[in-house]
């Protein structure tokens, strides 16, 4: 909660938000064209967009932030499946990341916040295919995503923590 800063006029706002929500949209776009060993894993890295939105003006705007990144890439793709996946990601990890930064900022660092949000996101995830399977058999995965969430959740929270303090340093928006 250090970073936060001021909240801006209403036309500053929107800007910030879709300059947040460009932002991930792009990075998750290229970050789909990088070969991961399982399907379906991704390493996230346009969440750091949310987090910083977060970690800067509060969970309305990292709502915002997520919530219009996920509409609009189910605009541009018409992927259900992804939309599934990825809104029961979204649902399970986003309150747990604001309730632990609104609430335990002081005692966990935004990585480990981030740690906790992608396992959320994992499981998630995982439960939205299961039920769309019918099949809890997809829990198989669980293991090799979560590994792979510790590292890039840590990552992503470091760097979401650098990108909040670079921004909250310079001008007040």
């Amino acid at each position: 909660m250090e970073y936060r800063v001021k909240p801006p006029g209403k036309t500053k706002h929107m800007l910030i938000i879709a300059m947040f929500t460009s932002m991930a949209m792009v990075t998750g776009f290229i970050e789909s064209r990088f070969p991961l060993p399982f399907p379906g894993m991704r390493l996230g890295i346009a969440n750091i967009f949310p987090l910083t939105a977060l970690i800067l003006y509060g969970p309305a705007e990292a709502i915002s932030v997520a919530g219009l990144r996920l509409a609009l890439s189910f605009f541009l793709s018409g992927n259900i499946v992804a939309l599934s996946c990825s809104a029961g990601g979204i649902i399970v990890s986003l309150p747990l990341s604001i309730a632990l930064y609104e609430y335990f900022a002081d005692v966990l660092s935004v990585p480990a916040i981030s740690v906790a949000s992608a396992f959320a996101f994992n499981a998630g995830q995982l439960g939205a295919i299961a039920l769309l399977l019918g099949s809890w058999g997809v829990l198989a995965y669980l293991p090799p995503l979560l590994l792979c969430a510790a590292a890039t959740g840590y990552a992503i929270g470091s760097l979401a923590s650098m990108l909040a303090r670079k921004l909250s340093s310079g001008k007040q928006t």
